[in-house]
């Protein structure tokens, strides 16, 4: 009996953190770097976001290395060992007030475990509610507003079985001069009424797991991000509101493999009172460890409408481009490779190659049916305290992500599922990142992007509106009028305590951004 309630309990602990945690927090770089060097082996980087519990045991990997480590790489593991806690010492309710003095309210400490508006705790049931507000003034050269955040997340556990319910609400002050909406607004409902002094929208994410030795299942609705660009992913990104789906992940020593159906939103206006077009997603990816330090994954996707669910594309270990065929080639069927390489410690390359369609016997004749992304990136990750680089080149062919029926184009509510730059572009990349303390992080981007004009630009349309002819193929890799333009950005965020953290942000678009995150 007592092995057993130790087992649970054990159980319990690694469950409860099987939450995802926000993509774009700083301590992915941290990962990512110490993955690089040697000091953990992040098999789980391609799939994000990353759960709580995978950040932890990565971050507890590292400590085992800390006579390796820099005193401000130690510094920088202690605070988020520190931010992560999710060991609770208490049973029962307990509320920050509850165990604080007032003079640890006014002065927050960044030594000290996360505080939580409220923790619970009672024998294999553990749980919390995470409560905070951003607030931010940003500035266009002409005008400011006032932009909030305001978010709410209740998240726990029970035996085997993981949840967690997240809402992000967010609502910029309304100003003609500076109408631009932030780049955190996806889709869905935008309430935007003359009247009201606010424009608000918000987006839930929520996790519902269960998970043994041999599997995980689960339902879902949070981003899918499917990759080794950091942010800049061909194959699944974070370009569309998160996505309600159900998984099913399984993996041995050297081996994972994870399939996901979604429910994608029709790419038209929804219409009240109406059956609206159902659209789904199909998806599974395989990874290979060939080496230590070399990983190869293969992934299927298969966009298809007009029915709610196809048992065929629910079947996990089914091979979805042979289901398609069977279906009537109905669908769209889409394939990618990618890779990473650890070519020594602190040099990672990447790539992928995403195709849509592809015939080799014309593959280097420019035709419009070879349609696929190419990527190609490159990270250093020096040892000493300078800033990582990150060079990456990405190509997408016209009427790459497109299908001849429009509802079945590589999409969710007009935005693209992949590449957020679109088909028929070239890019190239250049970021940095740089912790030069560790509570002051700071990262920038250079992208230069070339863009064609012509209607393979756009993946909503059907490629069968092409010109079609069969004797003249393209004569370039982009197609129509050729236009190029450059794009900078540069972040600052400070760790206050514990509680707080400030944020800077600047843009080529002439955007200031000022912020200050309060969070329990």
């Amino acid at each position: 009996m007592k092995k057993l309630t130790l087992f649970l309990l054990l159980i319990s602990i690694i469950v409860a953190q099987n939450v995802p945690y926000v993509m774009e927090h700083a301590v992915y770089h941290f990962l990512e770097r110490s993955e690089s060097l040697g000091f953990i082996n992040a098999e789980y980087w391609s799939t994000r976001p990353y759960t709580i519990s995978q950040i932890n045991d990565m971050l507890a990997e590292i400590s085992e290395h800390r006579a390796n480590l820099s005193s401000k790489d130690v510094r920088l593991l202690e605070r988020f060992q520190l931010e992560l806690n999710r060991e609770f010492d208490k049973n029962g309710i307990t509320f920050p007030w509850s165990q604080s003095t007032i003079n640890q309210f006014i002065h927050p400490s960044r030594q000290t475990a996360k505080p939580f508006f409220m923790t619970y705790k009672h024998d294999n049931a553990k749980g919390w509610i995470n409560w905070s507000e951003t607030f931010r003034v940003q500035s266009n050269g002409h005008a400011a507003r006032g932009y909030h955040t305001d978010h709410l997340e209740v998240s726990g556990s029970k035996g085997a079985i993981a949840f967690t319910t997240q809402y992000d609400f967010h609502r910029i002050t309304r100003n003609d001069e500076f109408s631009t909406i932030p780049s955190t607004y996806k889709e869905g409902l935008l309430l935007d009424r003359e009247y009201m002094k606010w424009i608000n929208w918000g987006y839930p994410i929520s996790s519902l797991s269960f998970i043994n030795d041999d599997f995980e299942v689960g339902i879902h609705r949070q981003p899918i991000y499917w990759g080794y660009s950091k942010n800049n992913s061909a194959i699944l990104s974070d370009n569309v509101y998160p996505l309600p789906h159900v998984v099913w992940k399984t993996e041995t020593p050297h081996l994972r493999f994870m399939f996901l159906h979604a429910r994608l939103t029709p790419n038209n206006p929804l219409v009240p009172d109406t059956l609206n077009v159902r659209r789904n997603l199909s998806a599974h990816r395989v990874e290979f460890d060939i080496k230590p330090n070399f990983e190869f994954a293969f992934n299927e996707m298969v966009i298809y409408a007009y029915r709610d669910f196809e048992l065929g594309y629910l079947n996990p270990v089914n091979f979805l481009f042979a289901e398609e065929q069977t279906q009537g080639d109905l669908d769209n069927k889409l394939m990618a490779i990618d890779f990473k390489w650890r070519v020594r410690p602190g040099i990672t390359t990447y790539g992928s190659w995403f195709f849509d369609e592809l015939d080799f016997w014309k593959l280097f004749s420019g035709w419009w049916g070879n349609k696929f992304v190419f990527q190609l990136g490159a990270s250093f990750y020096p040892v000493n305290n300078l800033p990582t680089v990150n060079f990456e080149y990405t190509a997408a062919r016209p009427w790459t992500y497109s299908h001849s029926k429009t509802v079945n184009s590589y999409t969710s509510a007009g935005r693209l599922l992949g590449l957020k730059d679109g088909p028929n572009t070239e890019s190239f990349l250049l970021r940095l990142d740089w912790f030069a303390s560790p509570y002051l992080y700071i990262s920038g981007d250079y992208k230069y992007l070339k863009r064609g004009d012509d209607p393979g630009s756009n993946a909503l349309l059907s490629y069968d509106e092409r010109v079609v002819s069969d004797e003249i193929e393209d004569s370039q890799f982009l197609s129509g009028n050729i236009k190029g333009s450059t794009f900078t950005s540069l972040s600052v965020q400070y760790f206050i305590a514990n509680t707080f953290a400030l944020n800077v942000n600047l843009t080529s678009e002439d955007i200031v951004e000022l912020g200050i995150k309060i969070d329990w």
